[in-house]
């Protein structure tokens, strides 16, 4: 960052525990991370492992942000970006309705137009190929991290019973069957179920007319259990963790920032913004300009039934989730591009168990015994996390745009950040997910 540059970040004015003129020094810290999602432990966690003096600053609680109710997938097989080719019409066809599972809310809105714009002209073949193969390098060496961390840490739900797509029309499958061949290159490995033995091996879905793609070497756990697992892996190795401190400001000087938050302030060498959707509000506070949309997603609790799913399960055609969990059943999805609104549409999420209830033994809806969460993905256009130098300041470094791959590619991001910042060869390439780019 240019010295000559005090005070870039202003007030944001959405904490209330900001007391003007108290300056409490909380110390120093070789990397100050500003958000304590998943991907912000993990980036914690790896530079903890390289001798770092590391304080993460998180506005909230530890792993309550999208980190909390997610889907808890870790499938390699669906780490690909957003854009897609061939699903541009599907998608505009969707937009509009807003009981479908990709919905904007018909709004007048500069920025979405022009991320809208930026997204079509991702949705081509060659950098979505190119985005699948780097998603599913950072998806598969994070999936074995979590199942390594699931036999030496506190139990967090891992298991790894693989993946079931289930499809209801021959055209749907036959897109999929494509799809399974591309990620097949990249490692990837599946089998194809007749819908018969969907029925056999997975008697709680009710419907799967045409028939599946299972892919074997998927998992599932509890999210938020699995973000505390890592946050105290992150503090066995000292890294210090501040809840309730929202950055409100940050000035620079030739050391590094001086980064003033609800709680105090920290003065930290260097600076890593992980705070998902919110990195893009952040970032113009710094002088960055990042392309980000806030994409929400619903997810439903509901209480064991049988038959009860004994894997994760993929409803294609309306895009749900459906978890399984020892007590409970875990059911999730839609995509809404709404910025930062967490605002419930209770239409949306009838929608979403009247889908799920048709395809999966859910009980009678009327009876079902639900809590609903919402949470929001950070999504870049081209569907691509951002990680690594940002652009024109020296000291600011970004992880953050995983759209809905954080908790599966978070160990890796993680990994390839503090890679980057401790000046090591990376052990993959990041080129694909440069920062600057935008």
């Amino acid at each position: 960052m240019a010295d000559a540059a005090p005070n870039r970040l202003g007030r944001l004015g959405t904490s209330r525990r900001i007391v003007e003129g108290v300056e409490t020094d909380l110390g120093k810290a070789d990397v100050a991370i500003v958000g304590g999602g998943v991907v912000g432990i993990a980036c914690a966690l790896e530079l903890a492992r390289r001798g770092a003096a590391v304080r993460v600053l998180e506005r909230d609680r530890i792993g309550h942000g999208c980190s909390y109710g997610n889907a808890g997938w870790l499938t390699a097989s669906l780490a690909v970006p957003l854009a897609q080719p061939g699903q541009t019409l599907k998608a505009l066809g969707w937009l509009l309705d807003r009981e479908s599972p990709f919905y904007i809310r018909p709004r007048f809105d500069p920025a979405l137009a022009a991320w809208l714009l930026r997204f079509l002209a991702n949705s081509r073949r060659a950098p979505f190929e190119r985005g699948a193969e780097a998603l599913i390098e950072l998806s598969r060496r994070s999936v074995d991290f979590w199942e390594r961390l699931s036999t030496t840490s506190a139990e967090f739900g891992f298991e790894r019973n693989g993946l079931l797509a289930v499809y209801q029309s021959e055209k749907s499958l036959t897109s999929a069957r494509r799809r399974a061949e591309l990620t097949g290159r990249f490692g990837i490995p599946y089998d194809e179920w007749s819908a018969q033995q969907v029925r056999e091996r997975e008697p709680a879905i009710r419907n799967a007319s045409t028939g599946g793609l299972f892919f074997p070497e998927d998992a599932h756990c509890d999210p938020y259990l699995a973000v505390r697992a890592l946050a105290d892996e992150a503090k066995r190795l000292g890294v210090r963790f501040e809840e309730q401190a929202e950055v409100v400001d940050v000035t620079s000087n030739g050391a590094g920032d001086r980064l003033r938050t609800a709680r105090g302030v920290v003065h930290a060498k260097e600076t890593v913004v992980a705070a998902g959707v919110w990195s893009g509000s952040f970032g113009r506070r710094l002088g960055l300009r990042l392309p980000m949309l806030g994409a929400k997603g619903y997810t439903l609790r509901a209480k064991r039934r049988e038959p009860h799913p004994s894997r994760s399960i993929y409803l294609t055609e309306c895009k749900i989730a459906i978890t399984p969990h020892t007590d409970a059943l875990r059911v999730s999805g839609t995509l809404e591009l709404v910025g930062e609104d967490l605002s419930v549409d209770r239409r949306r999420v009838a929608a979403m168990v009247r889908d799920a209830a048709a395809m999966v033994e859910l009980g009678e809806v009327s009876t079902l015994d639900v809590d609903v969460w919402r949470g929001l993905r950070p999504c870049m256009p081209d569907g691509m996390p951002a990680i690594g130098r940002a652009r024109g300041v020296r000291n600011v470094w970004l992880a953050t745009g995983h759209q809905m791959t954080g908790l599966k590619t978070a160990p890796a991001t993680g990994r390839l950040l503090a890679e980057l910042i401790s000046g090591e060869t990376p052990s993959f390439d990041p080129a694909p997910f440069r920062a600057d780019r935008f």
